[in-house]
């Protein structure tokens, strides 16, 4: 019996012996992987931050992992085959869709955001890859608009490919290269927002904003009779165009508001195409408090800022909610805030998806199109809440008929300027 004791402890002995041998084995291959994953994860920080799309870098370096898991693990210590690589793989054949951003533009919670949604929500829908590229700088940009289009006009390239611009910084660059585009059929070119076509290969398209800020305009003189207009810059053409409206509508006489009784200040946050469109705390608090200055006979609580200016205005928004002195309105968002009473909206989103489609289905995207406040693409919403009607203002609210003959008045202010234009 005893013998048998010390026979069976030896056995449980070296047992216990393999098993924390090979645990060892397998905490240093756990230890090189959780290192090499660690050491992938910085690298696509660092390409994050040189404005590669994060769910492309991770894409890759996923890959590159698997192939490292697969060297380590591909045999037991007793030649037990676990992973045999397939010699079919191949590199995807799939369309891709690569979308060029302003510098700096992702992650602006309103327009560029709203992009990246649209060519995202269309993968779910359609085999398509994607990758987002959000340069640091103009240069870095061109950059990257050079190097893809070699890309799609090597010979032999196979491969549908779509380039979108999202951008008008790079605009001299697409009108002088385009052309170099015609050589493949299986490349294409969506450009946005322009109200000028391309020449040559590409496809364009506008969202005049006039109309949905005209419409903004109008209705503010129900809610409040002063304005805090903030511009990106006054050379950008949406920018522009956006900021005439508003003033245009907020000039009317509707709602019994007399012309002394109205105020509007406008101001800018930068001077030069391409600039404004991100603003730090501080700088949106100086221009508030040169708003104060501007204001100070009859300034209160009752004012309404109207940010014009991307990813900016979350700044301006996020601030009036905490200063509550002002009435924000939502730009490109709806019904995000207690003290915001209404929204003007571009579904850029909607219209990525629309022509991503049309180039994916064969039937071939438009040629140029302008997408405004009379075909649903811009919107103008009022958000009714308690809090306004009963803290904030002081007339009653606009009924249904009064709305609806504001809408109607845009869509042909819109309409109007926009004729007048061509």
């Amino acid at each position: 019996m005893a013998v048998a004791l010390v026979v069976m402890a030896v056995v449980v002995g070296a047992l216990v012996v393999r098993l924390i041998h090979k645990n060892n084995e397998l905490k240093e291959k756990n230890d090189v992987i959780v290192r090499e994953v660690r050491r992938n994860q910085t690298l696509i920080d660092r390409a994050v931050q040189q404005g590669v799309s994060r769910a492309a870098m991770l894409s890759f370096f996923l890959l590159l992992l698997v192939g490292s898991v697969s060297v380590l693990t591909s045999c037991t210590k007793d030649d037990d085959t676990i992973y045999v690589p397939d010699p079919t793989d191949a590199p995807s054949t799939r369309p891709i869709v690569t979308v060029v951003y302003s510098p700096d533009a992702l992650g602006d919670r309103s327009y560029n955001d709203l992009i990246y949604t649209g060519v995202e929500d269309i993968t779910n829908l359609r085999e398509i890859r994607t990758l987002h590229l959000s340069p640091a700088t103009k240069e870095e940009g061109l950059a990257y608009l050079e190097d893809i289009f070699r890309q799609m006009e090597a010979p032999g390239d196979t491969i549908r490919r779509l380039l979108i611009v999202a951008s008008s910084d790079y605009d001299t660059w697409l009108r002088q290269n385009n052309k170099r585009l015609e050589g493949n059929p299986r490349a294409d070119l969506l450009y946005f927002e322009t109200s000028k076509p391309l020449d040559g290969k590409g496809s364009t398209f506008y969202m005049p904003y006039y109309g949905a800020m005209y419409e903004a305009g109008a209705v503010t003189l129900h809610f409040m009779n002063k304005v805090m207009l903030v511009g990106a810059n006054p050379e950008d053409e949406f920018v522009s165009e956006a900021m005439e409206g508003f003033k245009d509508g907020f000039s009317t006489l509707r709602f019994s508001v007399l012309p002394e009784d109205k105020k509007l200040a406008t101001m800018y946050i930068g001077q030069h195409a391409g600039e404004g469109y991100s603003i730090t705390d501080s700088l949106a608090l100086k221009m508030i408090d040169e708003y104060k200055v501007l204001n100070e006979e009859g300034f209160g609580r009752h004012t309404t800022v109207v940010p014009i200016c991307g990813g900016a205005g979350s700044v301006f928004m996020r601030l009036c909610m905490i200063l509550q002195q002002f009435i924000v309105m939502g730009i490109d968002v709806k019904n995000n805030a207690v003290n915001s009473q209404y929204s003007a909206i571009k579904h850029i989103d909607w219209a990525v998806m629309e022509s991503i489609e049309r180039w994916l289905n064969g039937e071939g995207m438009v040629k140029h199109q302008s997408l405004g406040l009379a075909s649903g693409y811009t919107e103008f919403i009022v958000h009714f809440r308690p809090y306004h009607l009963l803290r904030l203002r002081q007339l009653k609210e606009p009924d249904e008929e009064e709305l609806k003959e504001i809408h109607e008045e845009a869509i042909r202010m819109e309409e109007r300027k926009m004729k007048n234009e061509k």
